[in-house]
């Protein structure tokens, strides 16, 4: 019988090998333009986390969240493909609702995309900008309950392909120039690990005992969607953005039911060389 090690390793190196093949070939084509943007953002909110293999309750509690995000020009299709790459960390500490027992939440999402430059969309509108394209992303975490004993902790990792948007819309407010951005991510397609139900995890990998733990993950068993809404304000500082940052993740695999909703305030600041709207 398979050893889940092996399944899990091949997951993990997926991710690893794939986005640094990607991010390789995206800094070569990138590299020869001058468009580019990087921002870094820190959020404090709320999160709520269920997960039936740890408990039949949910629990929520306040969450810290950072994102690094870069947008960088290319030239292909004569220049209408921007590569997008993103880091999104999270941790939460949660409680059950007697607020008697604790959880721990977190996790890293590391994604790239190449986004499409919609312009024939947009052209109606001055200021507004319209990107679409796929996404490959990765993701690492896990939560643990306070109160189990066998099971305390549940992995959480995925390999999947999404489908992203964004839309931008850059004005002029009291004589500064602002922008509006909003984006989202649906994931469509792909593979994450999960244990089997009443499977524990010494069975897992101490046994041996693999049960279908990579599960083929989708929009029908794994329907969630991330937002991310930020408007960006020049000060003499720099360049402040501020936003909101929506997290809606559900799943629900070998007969496990798992969600983790959060709702974060973003705040940090942005360097632009490019990317405003064309005339």
């Amino acid at each position: 019988m398979d050893r889940p090690e092996i399944h899990l390793s091949k997951l993990l190196v997926t991710v690893l090998l794939f986005s640094q093949s990607l991010l390789a070939f995206s800094q070569d084509v990138a590299g020869r333009t001058v468009e580019s943007e990087h921002s870094t953002l820190f959020g404090v909110g709320s999160g709520s986390v269920y997960d039936s293999y740890l408990s039949p309750y949910s629990y929520s509690g306040t969450e810290l969240r950072v994102i690094r995000e870069t947008m960088r020009g290319t030239r292909l299709m004569d220049g209408r493909v921007s590569y997008h790459t993103m880091v999104d960390a999270h941790a939460s500490l949660l409680e059950n609702r007697p607020g008697n027992v604790n959880e721990y939440a977190g996790g890293v999402r590391y994604s790239n995309a190449w986004l499409y430059d919609l312009r024939e969309l947009a052209s109606g509108v001055n200021g507004l900008s319209l990107f679409a394209g796929p996404a490959v992303s990765g993701y690492l975490g896990g939560v643990y309950n306070e109160r189990n004993g066998n099971n305390p902790a549940q992995l959480k990792t995925d390999v999947m392909i999404d489908a992203k948007v964004m839309v931008r819309y850059d004005f002029t407010l009291w004589r500064r120039d602002m922008r509006v951005t909003y984006q989202m991510n649906v994931p469509l397609l792909g593979c994450a690990f999960s244990p089997n139900y009443g499977q524990s995890y010494y069975e897992l990998f101490s046994l041996g005992n693999y049960d279908g733990n990579v599960v083929f993950a989708n929009v029908f068993n794994s329907p969630s969607w991330r937002h991310l809404l930020t408007v960006e304000i020049p000060t003499v500082v720099g360049n402040v953005r501020v936003g909101y940052c929506g997290e809606f993740m559900q799943a629900k695999l070998n007969n496990l039911g798992y969600h983790s909703y959060s709702h974060n305030f973003m705040l940090g600041w942005v360097k632009n060389f490019g990317f405003r709207k064309r005339k």
